[in-house]
């Protein structure tokens, strides 16, 4: 008999266990969650702006205990916005370093195929830094955003022009799904306001040569022009324009919002305008940014104060407060309803809403301008 109960508690016990590893998450364990990004490292600075801060707010988290516990630790692979890449990183980090979920994925084209990966793997992935309609819609319940979307930057954009009477407006975009996107919220932003564009043009992104670009539009005189273009292209562009069409003004959106685009820009820079999806990262009024500016120090990194890196920032910020919302024993779909909760959450001076309808965090947009020290003022 004695024999016989130990047997069946021996089985109760195994199957009890087994139950546990059945439903255990992928990337949590005891000490620590992990998290995973594919992103172009290698390129321009402001993936690595964008991680970087992100970063460095993980690494405050885990200075202070982690949450419940368990230490932040993001994988990151460079991909070089090879969109194959992408999805041999993506495939990578869900299938054999299983991660929790995906984090901060940089640009449209790498964002738009490495959200079928976590589609069919049912993983979740946050605060792409892409603001195309495309990896908004369809709605996916997996996909979640911090920032505005491109559309959304666009309409403030030409609602400024309007305001200041400005109506003889030309576009640029890079012909992508990118630039395309861009255009479209150009397009419609200036049919709503009864206007249509004097001349629009476009460059590859394979080539990035946008010197016929520059030549079609400079000859239709516009007193300004739209932007949606990789930031090496815009900055040869309107290094190139200012020189063809005098007092033209130059508008773009937040992609190129780095420390790196405005220095390239050098003294060309002066007077062009910024859209930006986060609050400024030198208002030390929020506690935001003050909670920034110590991690980057924390960090070793004080110097590196910019938009990208307070948009990265602040996605990690969401990303800890939904993992703190999920509970001492988070699961995947735990961690996606605590998202969803966060009806009216003031970060510290950005306020997020999300449902199970909505998945986009923020709506804020605010226009910026580069100054004669190439700096992003307000």
């Amino acid at each position: 008999m004695h024999l016989r109960l130990s047997h069946r508690c021996a089985l109760a016990a195994a199957t009890f266990l087994l139950s546990l590893f059945a439903h255990a998450e992928n990337g949590i364990g005891k000490t620590s969650v992990l998290l995973g990004v594919s992103s172009e490292f290698s390129g321009q600075a402001i993936a690595r702006e964008n991680t970087d801060s992100a970063l460095a707010y993980f690494a405050y988290v885990n200075k202070r205990g982690g949450v419940f516990g368990r230490q932040i630790e993001l994988k990151t692979y460079d991909d070089a916005r090879d969109v194959k890449k992408t999805i041999e990183n993506t495939e990578r980090l869900i299938t054999q370093d299983k991660v929790f979920a995906l984090f901060g994925y940089r640009s449209t084209p790498t964002s738009e195929v490495a959200i079928p990966v976590a589609t069919r793997h049912g993983v979740p992935m946050v605060g792409s830094y892409s603001g195309a309609q495309s990896v908004r819609e369809p709605f996916n319940p997996l996909v979640f955003h911090l920032r505005a979307s491109y559309q959304q930057e666009a309409a403030a954009i030409i609602d400024q022009l309007v305001v200041q009477q400005i109506h003889s407006i030309a576009v640029l975009y890079q012909d992508d799904s990118f630039g395309k996107d861009g255009l479209a919220g150009f397009t419609n932003a200036l049919a709503r306001n009864k206007l249509k564009a004097v001349a629009t043009a476009s460059y590859s992104r394979k080539d990035l040569k946008v010197d016929d670009a520059s030549k079609t539009l400079a000859a239709a005189s516009p007193a300004a022009i739209v932007m949606a273009c990789t930031p090496s292209a815009c900055v040869d562009f309107i290094k190139q324009t200012r020189a063809r069409a005098r007092g033209t003004q130059f508008y773009l959106l937040s992609n190129v919002n780095s420390n790196e685009f405005a220095h390239d820009l050098a003294a060309d820079g002066n007077g062009v305008v910024v859209s930006q999806i986060v609050p400024s990262p030198w208002n030390n009024a929020l506690p935001l940014t003050r909670e920034y500016r110590e991690a980057l120090q924390e960090a070793g990194n004080s110097g590196a104060i910019a938009y990208g890196g307070f948009e990265g920032f602040i996605t990690a910020k969401l990303f800890v407060m939904a993992l703190q919302r999920a509970g001492a024993d988070p699961t995947r779909a735990k961690f996606m309803a605590a998202l969803e909760s966060m009806r009216e959450v003031d970060l510290g001076g950005m306020f997020v809403r999300f449902s199970p309808s909505n998945h986009q965090g923020s709506a804020m947009v605010e226009l910026t301008m580069i100054n004669r020290n190439g700096k992003y003022i307000r």
